[in-house]
């Protein structure tokens, strides 16, 4: 990119989590010549972004499937907020609402999470020679569901907060994972992070945080639940079991397969540790 004065780049998440570790390798500040970084395949860590912003380099988030097209993405005109933690608003070829978790059916207000529905002139007929998939896509009001969890603004940006499936529900307290990952990829020995379910016979389930090493030094458990109460995490959404890795499965696209990583703890294949978080004694 550098040698050939690229201006412009499109990629994957783990494509900018790639450049970012060799240019600290390398000690490289600025990448060249490159004005803008086109995102999608995967929700892109707000960190990743905001280091994009701080050499000069405009990010693009973009959010979509092949059923519907890269239909939501931050415009140039944007604010850095708004590029750094959203999807934006995309345009006219496509409307996005936002339905109840429990309810397809059921709009939910500006501001609540719930899962992310669509119509417009990008969306598919439907799936090929699967009128069962094809009906379960769709609610009763023929809105797309795209499975994934989201949350719209005021003004009508959108931002990522998982999979409706990955959703860990610990003693009836639901968990994003996307936030615990997006906050522990903040800490400076942390290069991608994974949140995933450990089941619990009392509670459910657990949340397991696994995590790749941004350097040499290994995080602990401690640093990282200390970390991540710093950075704005709750009591309440803090990981039980912490686990480091040297990789991670991947789809393609270069999406975490956390389902897999589960299967992975509950067939032993890896070994979460149990961690605790130990809140701060405050004066007085």
């Amino acid at each position: 990119m550098i040698e050939t004065g690229a201006t412009y780049v499109m990629g994957v998440p783990t494509h900018a989590m790639d450049i970012q570790a060799e240019q600290a390798r390398r000690g490289i500040e600025r990448l060249g010549a490159v004005d803008l970084f086109y995102m999608a395949g995967a929700p892109i860590p707000p960190a990743v972004a905001e280091r994009f912003v701080a050499q000069g380099v405009r990010p693009q988030n973009i959010y979509g499937m092949t059923e519907n097209s890269s239909h939501q993405y931050t415009h140039p005109d944007d604010d850095e907020a708004t590029i750094c933690t959203t999807c934006g608003r995309g345009g006219l070829g496509y409307a996005v609402r936002i339905f109840a978790q429990d309810n397809a059916d059921e709009e939910v207000p500006v501001g609540t999470v719930g899962q992310i529905g669509g119509k417009g002139a990008a969306l598919m007929l439907g799936y090929f020679d699967n009128q069962e998939a094809t009906e379960t896509s769709f609610n009763a009001d023929g809105w797309f569901l795209s499975g994934d969890l989201g949350v719209i603004d005021e003004r009508g940006n959108l931002s990522i907060v998982g999979r409706l499936k990955d959703v860990v529900i610990r003693g009836g307290h639901n968990i994003h994972p996307a936030r615990v990952e997006d906050l522990a990829i903040k800490h400076p020995a942390i290069a991608r992070a994974a949140a995933f379910a450990v089941p619990d016979d009392r509670l459910g389930e657990r949340l397991c945080l696994a995590v790749l090493r941004a350097g040499t030094a290994e995080p602990s458990a401690e640093d990282v639940l200390r970390h991540l109460f710093e950075v704005g995490l709750s009591k309440y959404d803090m990981p039980e079991y912490f686990l480091v890795m040297d990789g991670f499965p991947l789809t393609p696209s270069g999406k975490i397969l956390k389902r897999e990583l589960a299967e992975w703890a509950k067939a032993g294949r890896i070994a979460p540790q149990p961690c605790r978080f130990q809140a701060p004694q405050t004066a007085g």
